[in-house]
């Protein structure tokens, strides 16, 4: 690399559809110093809905054009011939597929993983995936770093038999330039989805995954409604809509149009701005990107006690046990009183902008790279 040369990073990851981990990434490329990190990214399935942002603000993006769950060589020869033309100073690869994959360019000094998960129950997954986690431990140690986004995924790999070189805690950071409140926009979502003004509403944003949880959720949301018929539950997430097979059992029966699925959306800011009470009903976590944001935007969140997520609302919101629909239920009865919700919302916010601004993580990950490059074994 010449003098002065930006850092070429390449980010290697399994999907570019939405989630926690997409978003991180999304955020983190299109906020760093261009002048310094010039970064691109490879998907290993086809680019789906951060794919398109990512071009959008000018990142290239690059697929693998791999099957969900299917093992190609063809992506080895794939990945080596795109590794050729970019010739990255640094492989960061994202969640457990790509660990793999990335080991492949065979640059150990300079291929850093990133994991954004803690206490998974392997046993809701397939076999490929549990045996890709265990080998991930096999070979944590040939990565230069390993980073985690939450204390609590880097202890709960730890006890997985992840041994690395060298750990870095690097927590999410949200940009509250996006995420803040509006009422404009409550008011909009609000009318779109039929839902009164005075309204007290509830929102979970994550996929259909086993480690979501929305079945507790809905037993909560079910418990609710028999005491508050008046409110109103926001879902969205990939897989979170009425034409998924898989949603129709896990939903009360009477509900009465109170529950609303939205699908992937694109416009999660507009959503958060809509409700009274956001929440995570997960089983596991590392460091939630939906409840910073919801943070951000300034709505007090009720969150099941699993990774990092009690750390993340400190004294700004109420933390239950996993899978216990009654202390969620309870825990959004507690946001009924509009001062406390009040109170919450402004703590929120402020903890965020305080503790886990964007600006926070961005300039943690640049000086990583920065210290990696200046590893003379790299």
């Amino acid at each position: 690399m010449a003098a002065g040369a930006p850092i070429r990073v390449m980010h290697l990851i399994s999907t570019l559809d939405v989630g926690g981990a997409e978003r991180s990434l999304l955020r983190l490329v299109t906020s760093m110093d261009r002048s310094a990190f010039q970064n691109r990214v490879v998907s290993m399935t086809r680019p789906g809905t951060v794919g398109r942002s990512l071009e959008g603000a000018g990142v290239p993006v690059l697929s693998l054009n791999m099957a969900k769950g299917t093992p190609e060589l063809r992506a080895i020869v794939r990945l080596w011939f795109m590794a050729a033309l970019m010739k990255p100073d640094i492989i960061q690869c994202w969640m457990y597929h790509a660990h793999l994959l990335g080991l492949a360019l065979m640059k150990p000094g300079r291929t850093l993983w990133n994991i954004r998960c803690s206490d998974m129950d392997l046993s809701r997954y397939g076999r490929v995936y549990r045996l890709t986690v265990k080998a991930g431990a096999l070979l944590s140690r040939v990565p230069c770093v390993v980073v985690a986004n939450s204390h609590a995924g880097r202890d709960v790999h730890e006890r997985l038999g992840y041994r690395p070189k060298e750990w870095a805690v690097l927590p999410n950071g949200f940009d509250t330039g996006t995420f803040r409140p509006d009422p404009a926009a409550r008011a909009q979502v609000r009318e779109e989805l039929g839902i009164p003004a005075d309204a007290f509403v509830v929102g979970l944003v994550a996929r259909l995954d086993p480690m979501k949880d929305h079945a507790t959720f809905f037993r909560a949301a079910d418990s609710f409604l028999a005491s508050c018929p008046g409110a109103h539950f926001v879902l969205a997430g990939s897989g979170v809509d009425a034409d998924n097979p898989l949603m129709k059992p896990l939903l009360p029966r009477n509900h009465g149009g109170r529950i609303h699925l939205l699908g992937e959306r694109s416009d999660i800011a507009r959503v958060n701005a809509c409700l009274d009470a956001a929440t995570s009903s997960s089983l596991s976590e590392g460091l939630p990107n939906a409840v910073g944001e919801a943070m951000a935007t300034g709505v007090p969140c009720v969150v099941t006690d699993v990774g990092d997520s009690a750390l993340l609302v400190g004294d700004t919101g109420i933390v239950v046990p996993k899978g216990d629909p009654e202390a969620l239920s309870v825990g959004w009865k507690r946001l009924l009183d509009p001062d406390l919700r009040r109170t919450l919302g402004d703590r929120s916010r402020k903890r965020i902008m305080d503790q886990y601004s964007l600006r926070t993580m961005v300039d943690r990950y640049e000086d990583l790279y920065r210290r990696v490059m200046e590893n003379p074994g790299g």
